[in-house]
């Protein structure tokens, strides 16, 4: 689960970073990186046992 979690983090800080600094995506892939990340990360959470996805 521990892999699980670095990855979501990963995902995450991914996210941040790219909606911090829009400028760094081409406007047209921008929305499908953004629907993509939070697609994975929501999948990923899914997998987390229900006591970690409280924590998330």
């Amino acid at each position: 689960m521990d892999i699980l979690q670095q990855r979501i983090t990963d995902l995450e800080n991914m996210y941040d970073q790219l909606a911090d600094n829009p400028s760094w995506v081409h406007p047209e892939v921008s929305l499908e990186s953004f629907g993509w990340l939070l697609n994975e990360i929501m999948s990923l959470r899914a997998l987390l046992p229900a006591e970690k996805r409280a924590a998330s």
